[in-house]
């Protein structure tokens, strides 16, 4: 996977995921205690970067929330499960998490997080370059969609852009990437405004006009820098180091490279800060 695809994947993840925590339940049983104790461990984990745990505690989630029959919690589980699975490299798992939905036409799952798991297996296909599958899930979260007051129509055309420009089709990956931002004007919507903003940046660079690119990617970072997100930061910052550098501004991709090596060290990531100083000692 190319690392400005996986630095959008991880923003997509996380906008994601948000959407994913199951209602609070009454604490009337043992078993739902145990549930809402287990989601809230899970989550803390994740949130500190602990994924191997944050797995643990999710898949331990969905266990007590299938004995119950509790179809929401069963989809947010099983879909905060798959996320933090792919995070840690475990593509199989992370297919594996989703049958809890996906594989049970009986359980009466709202529309809501049908969608939201199609959503999920369309992302993690097109992270493993499985654009055809990609494409069958995002259309079937498309066709659900249609069939209600949906939330995520911004979210369906970043990924179908995503996917155009994976395919090597950078003109209609804009085209999808526009839409996708005017979709998510109001304040509901910055995130995934930020996310077709990126895209529509580097469906810019791809087609070789990367001066076009710097201005959605600039007002991304805006946004992200205002919603406080460092893992979208440094996707946004990677992107103009890449306009910079595709526009002849070795200087200008110089300062962008520093800067996401200083986010990369603030977030802990050891890893990809060492990749950013090895680009920059060239």
């Amino acid at each position: 996977m190319s690392r400005p695809l996986a630095l959008w994947l991880a923003a997509a993840l996380l906008a994601l995921a948000a959407g994913c925590s199951s209602p609070v339940l009454n604490r009337g049983s043992p078993a739902q205690a145990r549930l809402t104790e287990a989601e809230a461990r899970a989550a803390a984990l994740a949130r500190s970067g602990d994924y191997g745990g944050a797995a643990r505690f999710y898949g331990e989630a969905l266990r007590i929330a299938t004995s119950l029959e509790n179809a929401d919690a069963i989809a947010a589980n099983a879909i905060n499960l798959s996320i933090v699975n792919q995070w840690l490299g475990r593509d199989a798992q992370a297919r594996d998490a989703l049958a809890a939905v996906l594989d049970a036409p009986r359980v009466n799952f709202s529309e809501r997080r049908k969608i939201q798991t199609e959503l999920r297996r369309a992302i993690l296909e097109l992270a493993g370059g499985n654009l055809g599958a990609a494409t069958l899930w995002a259309g079937e979260a498309e066709r659900h969609c249609a069939q209600t007051s949906c939330e995520y129509a911004a979210t369906l055309l970043n990924v179908r852009a995503q996917i155009e420009l994976e395919s090597g089709r950078p003109a209609e990956a804009a085209r999808l990437a526009q839409a996708a931002a005017e979709r998510s004007r109001g304040e509901a919507g910055r995130a995934e405004a930020a996310n077709a903003l990126r895209i529509l940046g580097r469906s810019r660079i791809a087609a070789g006009e990367p001066s076009a690119a710097f201005e959605p990617l600039r007002s991304a970072l805006d946004i992200d820098r205002e919603l406080g997100d460092p893992r979208k930061i440094l996707a946004d910052l990677a992107e103009l180091a890449r306009a910079a550098d595709a526009a002849g501004d070795a200087d200008g991709a110089r300062r962008y490279q520093e800067r996401s090596v200083a986010v990369s060290r603030a977030m802990h990531e050891a890893k990809s800060g060492a990749e950013m100083e090895v680009l920059l000692r060239r």
